[in-house]
């Protein structure tokens, strides 16, 4: 009996030895399995289309992949979290999520130092948090332009509804003679059709400002603006306004969107012949400068104060009467333009008679078809 007990005490601890080697050695891979991947195979996410880091519990970045870098402008290997104040808001977000004991995580979003957007996706993964980084900042921007947009057109269209309004029931009143009829509807008119400029105009900068799309080709600035000037002349004929062209020849191709070069040239032209006076003078000069082409329009209207130029362009900022037909957004469309082709407007002017005048003058680079031709 005594050897039978002793034969199962010896099975009975070879089963519980081989249970016990099973379990470790399951145990082993499962480990194998959750941990952290050789650093050569971290590769693999250097591709993917969002940020990724992974931090250990002492703020050590243990990995960080290069959309990530990209989009924290980390030019150099950077070890451990910096000391910024968005790291502060990414620990919180890290230590909630920990806190939850769930893989729901923490979402947030905020403004990075550099002036981008970020939302990011904070869980716990074993002794590491990982961060999920999205690049959000051309939607943000989308949202501050749509709201800009409608708060500046909300405000606009106060002053050309009232009159609309007042007149309206001007003309329902029964004895009203027949000059303040059709002087109420005169001005009905004019309102409705400035209400429609405002709208226009707001919408095409709502689109700019968003995601606007230029089509940058070889462009002949020179036969651009003869085009600018024969759809102007009937304009500044009928004010008696005399336009002329100088241009460097031969004047070398610029990159740029061809029909939203020529809305900018239009743009500035009708400027320059609203504020000026019978018998002034509207110019365009094409010359090259290095690797660019600058191109000016100036006049030799009244020219705008230092106190309002330093204002300009604005939205619907007027430095004249508000009697002067137009949006007030011109000079906003043009600039907004020429920031998708990497320039900006230059304004100067000058009040004192004879040599009074404003000046607006931007630059393009030379495609590289030299010539265009």
């Amino acid at each position: 009996m005594l050897y039978l007990e002793l034969r199962w005490l010896v099975f009975g601890l070879l089963v519980a030895i081989c249970g016990i080697a099973a379990l470790i050695v399951w145990l082993a891979q499962r480990r194998t399995r959750l941990s952290l991947p050789p650093e050569d195979e971290w590769a693999l996410l250097d591709h993917a289309p969002l940020g990724l880091l992974a931090v250990d519990d002492d703020n050590t970045i243990r990995y960080a992949n290069t959309p990530a870098r990209a989009l924290l402008e980390w030019a150099e290997p950077v070890q451990d979290l910096p000391a910024e104040e968005w790291i502060a808001l990414l620990n919180g977000d890290r230590q909630a999520a920990r806190r939850q004991n769930t893989t729901v995580g923490r979402y947030d979003n905020i403004p990075l130092p550099s002036g981008q957007s970020v939302r990011w996706w904070v869980t716990p993964w074993h002794d590491l948090d990982v961060v999920f980084l999205l690049d959000t900042t051309a939607h943000r921007r989308s949202e501050l332009a749509a709201s800009h947009l409608l708060s500046d057109l909300s405000h606009e269209l106060r002053t050309p509804l009232a009159t609309i309004l007042t007149h309206m029931e001007v003309l329902l009143l029964t004895d009203v003679s027949d000059e303040i009829r059709q002087r109420s509807l005169y001005l009905l008119k004019a309102e409705a059709q400035r209400m429609a400029r405002l709208i226009n105009d707001m919408l095409e900068l709502g689109r700019l400002e968003t995601n606007a799309q230029m089509d940058l080709r070889p462009t002949d600035l020179l036969a651009l603006a003869e085009q600018a000037l024969a759809q102007i002349a009937p304009q500044a004929e009928e004010r008696g306004i005399h336009l002329s062209l100088q241009a460097d020849t031969p004047l070398p191709w610029v990159l740029g969107d061809r029909n939203r070069l020529l809305q900018v040239l239009l743009n500035l032209l009708d400027n320059a012949i609203k504020y000026s006076a019978p018998e002034d003078r509207v110019e365009v000069r094409l010359r090259q400068s290095g690797q660019t082409v600058e191109c000016s329009v100036s006049d030799t209207g009244p020219g705008i104060p230092d106190e309002h130029l330093v204002h300009m362009p604005r939205r619907f900022y007027r430095a004249a009467s508000r009697d002067v037909e137009g949006s007030g957004l011109g000079l906003v469309l043009a600039q907004e333009i020429l920031r998708h082709h990497q320039s900006t407007l230059v304004l100067s002017s000058q009040t004192d008679s004879p040599d009074s005048g404003t000046r607006v003058q931007f630059s393009l680079p030379l495609s590289e078809r030299e010539g265009g031709r």
